[in-house]
């Protein structure tokens, strides 16, 4: 299992009257004139808040963490990181505020898990105990010095998750180094389906260490496609379909069928758990769509 990362707090949305780390205002972007693949996207992260991105295929939701990023740059709107348009901020300073986790990386070269972990401080001074801070939560201390390219896809994940950790977790560890506030807090990592090729115990081991991240002062983004796993972990649900952002808001507001069955083109119906109501869900499909699939 995991190592116990830092203990976690019960869990408590960031407060209304906090400002918000990272605003998205008015986002529009497409790749070709014509073609808008965001539009009028508008939201808010909290410090202290696991916030959950869901949506179907192509609504553009790996488009807009590369907004977020700063890696590309609105047609309309603006994205703001601590009130700074985060597209104007230098790459050194970017990083000491946020951490990114896609979905799969290439490495061309040898490099050990550790090497890898290690990069998520290329930008920011050196950190050893971080390091291994980060190495210990995904349990891959015993994997460290082992080839990156010789791991399964599930633990390539792993290491990619240690590597935006040990670039902004672990606020106990200290302060991001070129962060403003000097209270080791106002930090965000995003995350493009962190848990798609992982066995069930490391994703549920993985949605732990980013919920005990978040009680700890990180803005947590995760992409997820699975719809019971975000129902699990948020505090709160982005829904993006067709590069709207339909709803930003807690997850008891949007984990309704009746506001994701026109989004996801299926029936659900949600099986209330007794440990804090919180939905598990079973599809159908309609019978529109189960005529065009044809006989089972």
């Amino acid at each position: 299992m995991y190592a116990q990362c830092p203990s976690e707090r019960p869990t408590s949305a960031a407060l209304p009257d906090k400002p918000a780390l990272l605003r998205l205002s008015g986002v529009g972007f497409a790749y070709h004139p014509g073609a808008d693949v965001l539009e009028a996207v508008s939201g808010e992260l909290h410090a202290g808040q696991l916030c959950i991105l869901i949506g179907p295929n192509a609504a553009g939701k790996s488009t807009l963490l590369r907004l977020m990023l700063g890696l590309l740059r609105p047609a309309a709107g603006r994205v703001l990181l601590a009130g700074r348009d985060v597209a104007e901020l230098t790459p050194g300073r970017r990083a000491a505020w946020v951490g990114y986790v896609p979905q799969g990386t290439q490495v061309p070269f040898a490099f050990t898990v550790r090497q890898v972990v290690e990069m998520g401080r290329h930008a920011l001074v050196r950190d050893d105990r971080r390091v291994h801070w980060a190495l210990r939560c995904c349990d891959l201390l015993a994997q460290q010095h082992r080839i990156f390219t010789e791991l399964s896809a599930g633990q390539q994940q792993r290491v990619l998750l240690a590597r935006g950790l040990a670039q902004v977790g672990s606020p106990d560890a200290g302060p991001a180094p070129d962060a403003t506030d000097g209270e080791g807090t106002g930090r965000i990592l995003l995350l493009d389906e962190p848990t798609s090729a992982m066995d069930l115990r490391h994703t549920h081991e993985t949605m732990h260490v980013l919920r005990t991240q978040a009680t700890r002062g990180l803005a947590v983004l995760a992409v997820l496609h699975d719809l019971n796993l975000a129902a699990r972990y948020a505090d709160r649900i982005w829904l993006l379909h067709e590069g709207r952002l339909l709803e930003d808001a807690p997850w008891p507001r949007v984990l309704e069928p009746r506001v994701l069955e026109p989004v996801y083109g299926v029936k659900l119906t949600a099986h209330r758990s007794e440990a804090g109501g919180r939905p598990l869900f079973s599809a159908e499909l309609t019978d529109t769509l189960r005529d065009e699939a044809g006989p089972r």
